[in-house]
């Protein structure tokens, strides 16, 4: 194989097999889903939450420990194994990848105390004027922490499609794969799709092979980090807002 320092020509081949791939195109599909059910979800129970956790309640203080505790304790990853495929038999479904990720903790304390940052007479006048608490919270509240929430929401999101490990566990139906798995797949283990290996069979046969299965594992990366690029310009204002909520005082 002759080795050149200058590349010789441009050749966009593994990028047009990745994009015609069944296995990737579901695999976005599945990806877009997840991440949008857990992001809304996430951040609907955690503001919720945090809502409730601003307020004074008989019993206030054992709810706390006991959610607080979970973030440096957790059950262990076989008992986590065995509830989602055992006793809830979610093995090859949506909500294995869904339901694990609904709540956090740190998030819910991260909302709270932006929550006990607004004005008290704020939500007192909403409740005067006959507001209910769910109005206050989505009314008045939430449109008060805009910044964080969007932060938190980039966090959750970036984050779950990040995610991995669980489709790893769960998944045996390459129907439900995501994206960063099939990454993994071809990154780590060097796999290529049906379609994948035909087309490079095809180039070795007639002799016209402008690519190797390396090209597809960095045209792979380069597709699966590509949306979080393009989105993030647009959420980047949110995104240092909420950073930086509470760490200059005014």
């Amino acid at each position: 194989m002759n080795v050149s320092f200058w590349p010789k020509g441009w050749a966009f081949q593994a990028y047009k097999d990745i994009l015609v791939d069944k296995i990737f195109l579901r695999a976005v599909v599945n990806t877009i889903l997840v991440t949008i059910c857990v992001t809304v979800l996430n951040l609907v129970i955690d503001i919720m939450a945090a809502y409730a956790f601003s307020k004074k309640f008989y019993g206030k203080s054992f709810f706390n420990y006991y959610f607080v505790i979970t973030m440096y304790f957790s059950g262990g990853l076989i008992p986590f194994y065995l509830l989602v495929t055992k006793y809830l038999h979610l093995q090859n479904t949506y909500f294995s990848l869904i339901l694990p990720a609904l709540v956090n903790v740190f998030y819910i304390i991260v909302i709270r105390t932006q929550i006990q940052a607004i004005p008290a007479s704020l939500t007192e006048a909403a409740i005067i004027d006959g507001a209910t608490q769910s109005q206050v919270l989505f009314r008045v509240v939430v449109p008060s922490i805009i910044p964080t929430i969007a932060a938190i929401g980039m966090f959750i999101a970036l984050g779950t499609w990040n995610s991995w490990f669980n489709v790893m566990i769960f998944i045996n139906d390459n129907k439900l794969w995501t994206l960063q798995y099939f990454l993994r797949k071809i990154v780590t283990e060097k796999m290529l799709t049906s379609s994948m290996r035909e087309s490079y069979q095809r180039m070795l046969e007639l002799g016209t092979v402008e690519i190797t299965p390396e090209n597809y594992q960095m045209a792979a990366i380069v597709l699966v980090a590509l949306p979080i690029v393009c989105i993030y310009p647009f959420v980047q204002k949110y995104f240092v807002k909420g950073i930086l909520v509470g760490s200059v005082k005014e």
